[in-house]
């Protein structure tokens, strides 16, 4: 099954909300400006678009002929963008590039910054939904860039929300839900609701393929509540496709197919036929899961008919893929071999510049296939005949130049294995060389870090739970005093090895730096001042081609005689458990380093403590770990149940389990990064 990710094309504002209503507009179309009349018409066009799009065709082919006798060309590429908005929608992808190309061109002769990156974002859009997904991010980070530099806070929104879409095409979830979350900072600040809701469906799906499931629902239905709100009915039917998936995945078939039955009603009324494609698609997945093969089998070739009339790639190659798995139930294994081929080729080609060319010489070569095997029926005795004694002869001359290739293979493999033997004793020495030189680093990094017994001078009850993924770690922990106040630090370096070990040591000598030449002792202070050296440090100014390494912290600052925290974070959190609750602390979702959007300021949060809380700072290690029984991340929900059920145990017995825990969820599995927890009790 597939739930339906929604993207975003972009167009300006003109002058009437698109909720006015049409019989308003089209009064207002008697007046005799024909520029005017021309925005009238494709608001007109964009009522339209959420509904019944094919009757809205005619507002802007009016448009397209009167701007023709205009002349301005920003109303122009504004028509030629709606023409690419038409057709993207409608599955004629190939004219929707066509017409937003001309948009494009007439927006960089015009130098109209905001015309150009809206032209790059909707070919991004219509490149991915034809597969082509290196296109698509080449478009959209173009889109992204004009945005930026043209401060188009609404335009950066809808591009990381096409960007975060790519990610998931790839099944890179975590990339995917960090751009949507960007995306929806943006839309909450400038309040635009249908850009929320549209995040809210993304986000939903995310969660679906990442197993939290308790968002999933939730999310679809606040997406679905705005859009009725809105009265977007195009956008109402994403939601609802994607509702009656949720039907599905909780076992409640026959509610879901009736959904979809009624979804395919109202897309065939509208002309959406990318959509089409797709429920018909989903149709076939449910009655191939009730063991219902002839249904499923005309819902699917339904499916491939239409894909195939768009163009749209990943459709048809999925319909071959299911095609290929019910005629392998059914054992008709040359049918099921058929598909598997054109499934196999498909799926490569999307990624191919030369997939239409590939696509073909498979057809052909099933077309072709019995007729090779008819010519070889064919072939007369007498050609059979004098085919013998060529072999007969080919053999005795075979088997003299055998031995003699044989022969010299085995001098070539002598002479081989002795370099090999060499190379390998070589290579030994070299590896205990390099691993005596990081083993002796990790002795000097062991020795940078706050001895035991001053940690235990400062923080009576404390537990450090340090394990780095190699010999030497990119995690590090940072303790300090200064002015009656304790200064603690949980850093996670890009990298883990040696590179990590390298960033480690930098942002410890910057830390001690820092808050030795300070005058203000204050958490937010310390992260600005951090991310400005290594900004410098490492010349970062936001170029293509230069390096973003950075890090994330957890950085509090403990002031027992006031009883205060201060807490400062970049993506790492800070936990505090008093009593039965735990107060999170949230980070800000920026690294210490150069980053696509920048606050000025890290948050800095204050607020007071009591005797017997507990505070914790952690590094990402440990909830990322891979492993269970369905080779899973740990996550950030267990981990606070876990630190819940150990508050009231000692520190050190809370390290021990945490210890056991975390070598029981990983299992024989990898651990994929340094892992680093600290918990301190007031």
């Amino acid at each position: 099954m597939r739930i339906s990710f929604l993207i975003f094309l972009l167009f300006p504002n003109i002058m009437f909300s698109q909720t006015v209503k049409i019989d308003s507009l089209k009064f207002l179309l008697n007046r005799p400006d024909d520029s005017l009349k021309v925005e009238l018409l494709l608001d007109i066009y964009e009522e339209h678009e959420q509904g019944k799009i094919l009757l809205g065709k005619d507002y802007i082919d009016q448009a397209y002929e009167i701007v023709k006798d205009l002349d301005d060309k920003y109303l122009e590429a504004l028509v030629l963008l709606r023409f690419g908005n038409f057709y993207n929608i409608t599955g004629n992808f190939e004219n929707a590039i066509i017409y937003i190309n001309k948009a494009k061109e007439i927006c960089e002769e015009e130098n109209y910054h905001k015309g150009i990156g809206n032209a790059y974002n909707n070919l991004g859009n219509t490149y991915e939904k034809q597969g082509k997904y290196d296109e698509a991010m080449d478009c959209l980070i173009k889109a992204l860039n004009i945005y930026e530099s043209t401060h188009d806070s609404l335009g950066m929104a809808k591009s990381l929300l096409n960007i975060g879409l790519l990610y998931s095409r790839q099944d890179d979830y975590e990339k995917s839900l960090e751009l949507y979350n960007k995306s929806l900072d943006i839309r909450e600040k400038i309040g635009d609701k249908n850009g929320i809701a549209l995040l809210y469906n993304n986000i939903a799906i995310v969660n679906y393929y990442l197993n939290d499931f308790d968002n999933v629902r939730s999310y679809f239905e606040k997406a679905y509540n705005i859009y009725v709100e809105l009265g977007n009915l195009r956008r109402q039917l994403m939601a609802l496709s994607n509702i009656a998936e949720v039907h599905y995945m909780i076992g409640q078939k026959e509610k879901a197919l009736a959904t979809y039955f009624k979804i395919l009603e109202i897309e065939k009324e509208l002309g959406h036929k990318g959509e089409l494609a797709q429920t018909h698609f989903q149709i076939g997945s449910l009655y191939e899961s009730r063991g219902d093969f002839p249904n499923a089998k005309k819902h699917y070739y339904l499916s491939l008919e239409i894909a195939k009339e768009i163009g749209a790639l990943v459709d048809i190659r999925d319909a071959y893929g299911q095609l290929m798995e019910i005629f392998k139930i059914e054992k008709n294994f040359e049918k099921a071999l058929w598909y598997n081929q054109m499934y196999l080729v498909l799926n490569d080609s999307i990624f191919n510049a030369e997939k239409s060319r590939q696509i073909k010489e498979i057809e052909t070569q099933y077309e072709t296939k019995k007729k090779v095997q008819q010519i070889k029926n064919l072939e007369n005795e007498q050609l059979i005949s004098d085919l013998k004694i060529k072999k007969q002869r080919i053999f005795a001359l075979s088997f003299f130049m055998g031995f003699i290739s044989i022969f010299v293979f085995l001098l070539v493999l002598f002479y081989q294995i002795r370099k090999i033997r060499k190379a390998k004793d070589l290579l030994a020495f070299q590896k205990k060389q390099i691993t005596d030189s990081i083993e002796y680093a990790s002795r000097i990094q062991t020795a940078v870090l706050p001895p035991g017994e001053y940690i235990s001078k400062l923080i009576p009850e404390h537990f450090i739970f340090y394990k780095p993924r190699d010999i030497v770690s990119g995690d590090f922990y940072w303790i300090t005093h200064k002015e009656g106040k304790t200064i603690i630090a949980a850093v996670d370096c890009t990298g883990h090895g040696v590179p990590g070990a390298f960033m480690s040591m930098l942002g410890f000598a910057f830390l001690n730096e820092i808050v030795n030449k300070s005058t203000e002792i204050k958490a937010s202070a310390i992260l600005n001042q951090l991310r400005d050296y290594v900004k410098e440090s490492l010349h970062q100014t936001g170029k293509d081609d230069e390096t973003k390494d950075g890090m994330d912290i957890a950085l509090c600052i403990i002031d027992t005689d006031n009883f205060k925290l201060q807490y400062s974070g970049a993506y790492n959190p800070l936990y505090l458990i008093r009593n039965e609750n735990l107060i999170s602390l949230k980070a800000d979702r920026m690294p210490i380093g150069i980053h696509l959007i920048e606050k000025e300021s890290f948050t800095n949060h204050e607020i007071d403590i009591q005797k017997g809380d507990t505070i914790y700072v952690f590094t990402d290690g440990y909830v990322d770990q891979f492993g269970g029984p369905d080779v899973r991340k740990f996550k950030l929900l267990p981990f606070k149940e876990m630190l819940l059920k150990i508050k009231d145990q000692s520190m050190d017995e809370q390290k021990r389990l945490l210890e056991e825990q975390f070598n029981v969820w990983k299992g024989d599995s990898e651990q994929i990064d340094d892992v680093l927890v600290m918990g301190i009790r007031i």
